[in-house]
């Protein structure tokens, strides 16, 4: 792709977020022009604005490719970097990633910030049929882009030699991280999944895959799929087999097991939510409201009733976007008013999760109405989200959430723990050590500012897996959720840490009942040092370190002594630091 391109293209949605598009004379750099964008207004998806980079010459399958290009920029109120994201993507849907990496900018506004990024082709591209996608729209920011390119080494490499070659192009800067475990935050309730199969379609209660996670995690909490759109395909008619009868089977195996519940829908029945089916966006119709409620209720009341299944909480999956069911606040807010006085009626206690919402940063505006109506007090739960924007989101878009939880006084969970909702297109990333040291960056984001107590991983069945599909193996992912659940068991409480490093997470904590402490630091790029200050005195630190297996570095090395420890990280690590 030549570096021309970027000065020449226009980006696209430009008009939706009031912005403007210009190319800038650059003093003191080796490149003597850029493209600055305005970004004036926000959006509720970054790719609302956009700039696409199509491909000029033949990629195949497998090709690594190495993407360089200098940004800079600041958010509108100065206080804050932007950011952006790049993919590089198919040209048409289905929008297949190779792959999606957030970027934020150096914190002197003014400052350039050299970006690298080597990836793997996930397909074989004609020349146009590929691109190179810069998203923008992450608010009122300004953001300049120069120098871009990228270019294809060829075959040979396998997809562990390219992350190799992406953190030696990366390496950690030189870190301080300050702890506080004096300053707290939330308490951890702990770990989950969901179980969506049933929703899906399948027929079983649960794969090797559900039990293998259901036996060797310790599981506080789970989301289940209701097949809405087979338990009721006419109006007042249920069906109680196949798909349903395994959702209500799996909710008897959880509630045997004392594991709390949230039921949630994704698809609706074509009579009550018209369109296409898994179509997103659709509509429910306020004179449907009657029917769906009278449906949920017979659904809830089955697992209760038949099953000795009770629910604790419901939602619609993701109404902000509308995956299936859209509902703007106003329209929530309606649907629970009518619901709530039946739901009660039935006997249930289930609550209505506030949310549920696609991205983190979308909640605080979706929930703040339904808080603020004191009519639906009654029958709200806890605030709900989804961090798939976890890497993308800035620091106080994610603080925002711990805020109105605060504000409301009310728990957040996160319902759905990922790195990347189109993970499932790329061939077979399961088992490779870059999606769990990708997933244990966004839990130790996620916990860390949002105010969560509970994270639900997506999913604990067969897709998105954490063992081979037979039950028989764990992948690494499954083991860096263990050693979460070991390192923060539930009754530990988040404690203040701060510092300035892309490429390194962190999360400390002290143990339940105020015994013992805990840092995690997650370096995702090339090794690099970090100083951790604020220990407490007189305890003695313990590493471990869990790596690729192919990264030829040692484990974290630690020297230092009273409240501070001076760290050497391996490339692509997780490090979990111990006091006793």
């Amino acid at each position: 792709m030549p570096g021309e391109a970027l000065l020449a293209k226009q980006a696209g949605g430009l008009e939706t977020t009031d912005a403007t598009q210009e190319v800038v004379e650059v003093q003191g750099e080796r490149f003597v022009k850029a493209v600055r964008f305005t970004i004036r207004k926000a959006s509720e998806a970054s790719n609302t604005t956009q700039l696409n980079l199509e491909n000029t010459t033949v990629i195949k399958k497998g090709d690594a490719l190495v993407a360089t290009f200098w940004v800079r920029g600041n958010k509108m109120d100065g206080k804050s970097p932007a950011q952006l994201a790049f993919l590089f993507e198919k040209s048409t849907p289905p929008w297949t990633h190779s792959i999606f990496r957030p970027i934020h900018m150096a914190r002197e506004g003014k400052t350039w910030k050299c970006v690298r990024i080597v990836f793997a082709a996930v397909e074989d591209y004609a020349a146009g049929q590929a691109m190179v996608s810069l998203r923008l729209a992450y608010g009122p920011q300004t953001v300049e882009i120069a120098d871009f390119s990228v270019i294809n080494l060829g075959p040979g490499k396998s997809a562990e030699e390219i992350c190799r070659l992406n953190a030696v192009a990366n390496p950690l800067p030189e870190a301080v991280v300050q702890v506080n475990f004096n300053e707290h935050r939330q308490t951890i309730d702990g770990f989950g999944g969901n179980f969506c199969q049933a929703r899906y379609g399948k027929t079983d209660k649960i794969d090797p895959v559900g039990q293998y996670n259901l036996d060797h995690l310790n599981g506080v909490m789970a989301r289940v799929g209701v097949p809405l759109n087979y338990y009721t395909p006419e109006p007042g008619i249920y069906k109680k087999d196949r798909q349903a009868k395994a959702a209500f089977e799996l909710m008897q195996e959880l509630a045997r097991r004392q594991i709390p519940m949230i039921a949630s829908v994704w698809e609706g029945p074509l009579w009550m939510l018209p369109g296409k089916v898994e179509e997103g966006g659709r509509v429910l119709a306020p004179e449907r409201y009657d029917d769906c409620i009278a449906a949920l209720i017979h659904f809830l009341v089955t697992a209760r009733d038949d099953y000795h299944a009770p629910v604790d909480f419901f939602s619609f999956n993701e109404p902000d976007l509308g995956v299936n069911f859209k509902f703007t606040p106003s329209e929530m807010a309606t649907f629970i008013r009518q619901a709530g006085p039946r739901f009660k009626a039935a006997g249930l206690t289930t609550k209505f999760l506030v949310g549920d919402t696609a991205f983190g940063v979308n909640l605080v505006d979706y929930a703040t109405p339904l808080l603020a109506d004191t009519t639906l007090a009654p029958y709200l739960g806890p605030l709900a989200f989804h961090c798939w924007d976890a890497m993308g989101a800035s620091e106080g878009g994610y603080r925002a959430l711990a805020d109105l939880g605060q504000m409301y006084h009310r728990p957040i969970l996160c319902t759905e723990v990922g790195h990347d909702a189109q993970l499932y297109q790329q061939p077979n990333p399961w088992p490779s050590w870059e999606n769990a040291l990708r997933l244990v960056a966004v839990y130790a984001r996620t916990f860390r500012l949002t105010g969560a107590s509970v994270m639900l991983y997506w999913t604990y069945q067969n897709n998105y897996p954490l063992v081979t599909p037979n039950g028989q193996q764990p992948y690494p992912a499954f083991e860096v959720i263990q050693m979460l659940e070991k390192a923060f068991p539930k009754g530990s409480v988040v404690c203040s840490s701060a510092y300035e490093c892309e490429g390194l997470q962190v999360l400390a904590a002290r143990g339940p009942e105020g015994k013992g402490e805990t840092v995690l630091l997650v370096n995702t790029v090339g090794a690099g040092t970090v100083t951790v200050k604020g220990l407490p005195l007189g305890k003695k630190v313990h590493c471990q370190t869990l790596k690729a297996a192919s990264e030829p570095q040692a484990a974290a090395s630690v020297t230092g002594r009273n409240d501070a420890v001076v760290i050497r990280l391996p490339a692509r690590s997780v490090t979990l630091l111990t006091m006793e």
